[in-house]
Parts: C-alpha cells; sequence; structure tokens
C-alpha cells in the first residue's frame, strides 16, 4: 500500500475513535439509548474537497462535474406544504431564502406565521436551499424562490388534514411553482382507519387520486415526497400520497449510504413500481429532511435544464447507486449528481466540464 492509502486510513481511524469517544460521554451524560445515533450525532461533519462546502449529506451525492457548474436552483419557484415554518426568517441559514408568498390552510391566520413554535418546516427550508457565508450549501437549491403552505396540525392526524393538502396542492399550483415538496403523509387517521398498506397502489386513498389527477394534468411539475417513518412500526410501509408512481419518494439511509434507517418506511410489494424513488442521508433523522436535500437537488436540476417530469425521474433513477438492482427498502438509491448531470445535459451543449452531451438526451428517452 501506498503512503496515501495509510495515511487516510490513520485520519479515518483517528476520527473513528474521536467520534466513539463523544459518542460515549453523550451516552454517559444523557442516559441515550440509541448508541448509533450517539455516534452518528458525533460523525456529523461536511464535505470540502469541492468549490464549495457541502453538508455530508450532499457530499454523499456530490461530484467534480456537478460542483463546477454552481447551480443554486436559480429561476426555480419551490412549494413547500409542511407543519410550521417558526424562526424562519431569524435562522441565519434560512433568512436569506426568497419567500415570495405564505398560507396557513389550519387557521387562516398568518400574522405570527414565522413565529410558530413548530419548525419542522424552517429546518425542511434549510435542507432545500440553507447556505452558511457565501460558499457553505446546506441545500442545493439557496437562490430559488419559495412559496409556503403551513396544512398540518401538530397535535392530532383528523382525516380533513387530507383536504388541507389538497388545498395546499391547489394554492401552489396557482402560484406557479415548478415543484412542490411535502414532508408529511398519512397512514391512518384519529377518526379514519379504513387505509391499509394493500391500498397502497396510487389510486385507493383520496389524496393520492387527487396527486396522481394533478400530476397526469401538469407534466411538468415535480412532486417529492417523504417516504415517511412507519419502518419499524405495524405500518412499516410508505404513506399517501407516497405511492402517486408520478411522485418522487425519498427515503433515508445511514452513513454508509447502503441501508435503511430502520424507521425509513418501506415500499409496497405488490404495487408494480418500485418505492421509494430514491434515498439520502437524513440530518435530523427522518425522511422529512432527506426528501428536501432532494427537492433542493430537482430544483438545481431544472435550472441546468427544464425537462419534462418523466424524463428528470428516470435520469434521478439512473443515477442512483442502486440502478442496476432497485428494492423496496432503499428503492434506485443514492443519486449520484456527475451522473446526473451527465444524463441531462442539453442536447449539443458542452457543460463547464468540458464534456461532450449531444447524444444525452436520446440516452435518457431510452430509459423512460
Amino acid at each position: 500500500m501506498n503512503g496515501t492509502t495509510d495515511n487516510s486510513k490513520s485520519k479515518l481511524l483517528r476520527r473513528g475513535f474521536a467520534a466513539f469517544a463523544a459518542a460515549s460521554a453523550l451516552l454517559l451524560a444523557d442516559g441515550c439509548a440509541d448508541i448509533r445515533q450517539a455516534i452518528d450525532d458525533a460523525l456529523g461533519g461536511w464535505t470540502k474537497e469541492y468549490t464549495r462546502t457541502y453538508s455530508r449529506e450532499i457530499g454523499a451525492m456530490m461530484g467534480p462535474r456537478y460542483d463546477s457548474l454552481a447551480l443554486e436552483g436559480r429561476g426555480i419557484r419551490i412549494g413547500v406544504l409542511d407543519a410550521g415554518f417558526g424562526s424562519l426568517r431569524s435562522d441565519p441559514r434560512t433568512q436569506g431564502l426568497r419567500i415570495i408568498d405564505y398560507r396557513d390552510f389550519t387557521t387562516g391566520d398568518t400574522t405570527g406565521f414565522f413565529r410558530d413554535p413548530m419548525e419542522h418546516g424552517r429546518q425542511v427550508c434549510m435542507n432545500i436551499g440553507g447556505r452558511m457565508g457565501s460558499d457553505t450549501l446546506l441545500g442545493l437549491a439557496p437562490a430559488s424562490e419559495f412559496c409556503l403552505a403551513k396544512i398540518d396540525l401538530p397535535d392530532r392526524e383528523p382525516r380533513s388534514e387530507e383536504v388541507r393538502m389538497m388545498q395546499g396542492i391547489e394554492w401552489l399550483l396557482d402560484k406557479g411553482v415548478d415543484l412542490i415538496t411535502c414532508s408529511i403523509s398519512y397512514t391512518t387517521f384519529d377518526d379514519f382507519d379504513g387505509y391499509t398498506p394493500g391500498q397502497l397502489d396510487g389510486r385507493s386513498s383520496r389524496i393520492s387520486r387527487f396527486l396522481d389527477s394533478i400530476l397526469r394534468a401538469h407534466p411538468q411539475l415535480l412532486f417529492i415526497q417523504c417516504a415517511g417513518n412507519e419502518g419499524n412500526k405495524p405500518w412499516r410501509h410508505i404513506g399517501f400520497p407516497g405511492d402517486v408512481r408520478e411522485a418522487v419518494t425519498v427515503g433515508a439511509v445511514d452513513w454508509d449510504g447502503q441501508t435503511r434507517r430502520e424507521y425509513s418506511s418501506t415500499g409496497w410489494p405488490e404495487a408494480g413500481y418500485i418505492k421509494p424513488d430514491v434515498v439520502v442521508s437524513d440530518s435530523p433523522r427522518g425522511t422529512s429532511f432527506s426528501t428536501p436535500v432532494i427537492a433542493g437537488l430537482c430544483a438545481a436540476m431544472l435550472q441546468y435544464n427544464r425537462v419534462e417530469r418523466s424524463t428528470l425521474i428516470a435520469a434521478l433513477h439512473a443515477s442512483g447507486s442502486r440502478a442496476a438492482t432497485p428494492d423496496c427498502e432503499v428503492g434506485y438509491g443514492i443519486p449520484q449528481l456527475d451522473r446526473l448531470v451527465e444524463l441531462l445535459a442539453p442536447t449539443g451543449a458542452s457543460d463547464s466540464a468540458g464534456s461532450k452531451t449531444d447524444t444525452t438526451n436520446q440516452t435518457i428517452n431510452n430509459l423512460k
């Protein structure tokens, strides 16, 4: 072995021991029952080998070719369906986001919209387009425009939540969004338990039928949906409307990039198509926070080339780390950004890395 390899291994070992020591301290101090969570938290970190610094979950997808393009989702309007956007305008990592409009579908009152005690939506927006300074990205779409819709009640789950999601989607369409990201999914409700995993076919639940009809009517619209966190619960499988075939359903994997997080919901094996579509690591933990990472990526790729939804989904699948062996655990895997750039490069153009792209569109058309 050469010296570089030995040095890298030495650094990795030192980092591993440091992480273990930090995790042990957390366990002793807090009585933490989940040692893997503590080790994950201790590892943390950033990807710094490119022209910009990226969050660790983005770093797992990154490559030099994508990095050289300096994409930021410019010219793309993103709709966010979530549970509350408290502190979004005061958090330095999100206060620079361009908020075009916002609406509360739970109360109708937007007076304290950004003082909401629920900050779930702030973290979602951070993972779409947050940044620290000019060259550290927490999300891949810091230059996009945002429309925000609060649709979820934090303390209960009535079936009327489906209706609020429908209303939110219609409102966002009226605002001219290019993509919608949703970190809320449904299985059973406080006042209705009629859904079963066997109905995860993209057309049985009320919200899935609605979303399917919307996507059929809008072939350019992207809908990025969390898989849900039922993977270690009795339901186990994805929530609605993540079963809609043309939605991009996102799960979560451990930091090894291969193992499904135990809570990340799995696809329904009888559906006839693969769900989740793709996965990425999540920080904080939960598919709520892996999903916006992919939403930011999709906005950046639409800036690069405004293709139809079917083309972008086919490219996401083909660029995945598990493209050759997709399954209901991790879908097509983690998108690899250099491969995605190659697949979606505009016909007859060259990207800033100097690569020829005159046959790329035909290549991706053959995958659909």
